[in-house]
Formats: C-alpha cells, sequence, structure tokens
C-alpha cells in the first residue's frame, strides 16, 4: 500500500519518490515537524524545524523507517541521529533535497542519541 497522497509535496531524490508534509505533532507539544516518506513507506523521519535556531538543544533527527544508509544494527523504534547543521529556519525543497541526500549517503559518520539529545556511547 503506498502513500496517502493528498496535502503532500513530491520531491524526486537518487532516481525515487518522496512525499513531504509540515505540520504541529500533537504528541509533542505541538512542535511544527517535517516529515519525510518514500513511496514504498520504508524510509520515514521526522525533523523538528528550526533546531538550529534554538540555543541549548541538540538537532536530531528521528529515524522512523527501516531505510537509513549506514545503520548497521537490527532495530525496532524510533532511532534519533545528530544531523549536519542546516539552514532550518524555512522549509524549501532545497532543505529536504539536503536531508534526504544525507540519510542515504553512504560512509558517514552517525551519531546515536538519546530522546534528550545527549549522545549514547
Amino acid at each position: 500500500m503506498g502513500v496517502r497522497k493528498k496535502y503532500k509535496r513530491k520531491i524526486i531524490r537518487s532516481n525515487r519518490l518522496f512525499f513531504w508534509y509540515v505540520e504541529p505533532d500533537i504528541d509533542d507539544e505541538g512542535i511544527i515537524k517535517l516529515h519525510i516518506v518514500s513511496d514504498n513507506k520504508k524510509f520515514l523521519i521526522t525533523y523538528e524545524v528550526g533546531q538550529h535556531s534554538i540555543k541549548n538543544k541538540t538537532p536530531l533527527i528521528v529515524i522512523i523507517g527501516e531505510e537509513f544508509e549506514g545503520w548497521t544494527e537490527e532495530y525496532i523504534g524510533y532511532r534519533r541521529v545528530l544531523p549536519p547543521k542546516w539552514n532550518d529556519g524555512i522549509v524549501t525543497p532545497k532543505l529536504i533535497g539536503e536531508i534526504i541526500d544525507w540519510c542515504l549517503l553512504e560512509g558517514k559518520e552517525i551519531k546515536i542519541v538519546n530522546w534528550k539529545g545527549e549522545i549514547k556511547c
């Protein structure tokens, strides 16, 4: 079963179709989050918009789907990693492309963090 496409924008990266949308997360105090999902739902991440402008906050990406390049362990549940610094004040197709490209990049260093943003050993 594919992704529900209503109210989602499309982007093609690495010859694949992805959908993205931004909405408040009612389960997380209404924080505005960017959601990116592949057409087959194997790639699914969320990213809090404007993380790099918030002082004393470690930016992170939440990996929900099973596809994320460089993850070697079997894992069920949400995984959180430190992303590079992006200009994330405004969500644009360029930002979406940068996030997807980084997530699919082979050989990148992955720093795993807990839900508080603290680096796990």
